[in-house]
């Protein structure tokens, strides 16, 4: 509070000072931006008589318990289950009147970018959209997975390794906009 106050009066009194480097302040930025504890962390499940996975469920469970919204995951988890395209989980999250936000087939990296520097992350489609895992993390040089069939740590794929195998998945990736929660550092 003390340096907003003096920003704010060398600023009004039109002083000009350097800004210190908030990274030198406050201590680098959260990695992974969305850092999903354990016990958030949904475990991939079977469901139906050919034991499809419930990857996208559970990528979306994952990231409703880390956007606050833990009743919500719980629900999600006992009401949905199984494979889903785009189209059918959209209109799945519109009937239960969940605000997301997803893109799909555009090769919009602007918007995996925007879902980690809110902290939100987001699930994106893998392996020729055979699974979905979340994205928490992106940084110049790394995509930072959390895959539902192992939950027990995040995954370190080079950038562009995983940027184009994004891509070759029709480039799909979807969360909700709910609050995460605030980042464990002072930034």
């Amino acid at each position: 509070m003390k340096w907003f106050m003096i920003l704010l009066l060398l600023v009004t009194t039109g002083c000009s000072i350097p800004v210190p480097d908030l990274d030198v302040v406050f201590g680098p930025p959260e990695i992974p931006q969305a850092n999903v504890p354990k016990s958030c962390r949904q475990h991939n499940w079977s469901q139906g008589s050919m034991m499809n996975g419930s990857c996208t469920h559970a990528s979306m469970m994952s990231l409703f318990r880390w956007q606050c919204q833990p009743k919500l995951a719980d629900w999600w988890g006992k009401n949905h289950g199984g494979g889903e395209e785009p189209e059918s989980l959209t209109r799945q999250l519109d009937k239960a009147g969940i605000d997301y936000a997803n893109t799909f087939n555009k090769a919009d990296i602007e918007f995996l970018e925007w879902a980690c520097r809110t902290r939100r992350g987001c699930a994106v489609a893998i392996y020729g959209r055979k699974h979905m895992v979340c994205l928490v993390g992106l940084t110049a040089d790394y995509a930072i997975l959390l895959d539902n069939n192992d939950t027990s740590n995040f995954i370190y794929v080079p950038r562009t390794t995983f940027i184009n195998e994004w891509l070759w998945s029709d480039s799909w990736a979807i969360t909700t906009v709910y609050a995460p929660p605030p980042p464990k550092t002072k930034h």
